[in-house]
C-alpha cells in the first residue's frame, strides 16, 4: 500500500481510500453500513472517493421494498 486516508462524513468514520503507486487508480474499503455498496470500488481521485462517499452516506438506510403476501384470508 503506498498512501491510505480516512474518510469521515459529517464526524463518522464511514470508510477509507487507498492506492498501490502514483500511476494506481485509489480504491475505497467501506465500513460503514450506509455506504457498503461501494466497498472495492475504484475511483480516479481521493475527492472523488469523499464526494461519492459524501453523497452515498447522506442518502440514508436503503429499505428494501415491501413483497405483497400470497398467503389467502380466511373470512
Amino acid at each position: 500500500m503506498f498512501e491510505s486516508s480516512v474518510v469521515e462524513v459529517d464526524g463518522v468514520f464511514v470508510g477509507i481510500v487507498f492506492h498501490d503507486g502514483p500511476l494506481e487508480p485509489y480504491r475505497f474499503r467501506a465500513m460503514h453500513e450506509r455506504v457498503t455498496q461501494m466497498d472495492g470500488d475504484t475511483v480516479p481521485t481521493f475527492e472523488a472517493a469523499v464526494s461519492r462517499a459524501r453523497a452515498r452516506f447522506r442518502m440514508g438506510p436503503q429499505k428494501t421494498p415491501r413483497v405483497m403476501e400470497t398467503a389467502r384470508r380466511r373470512a
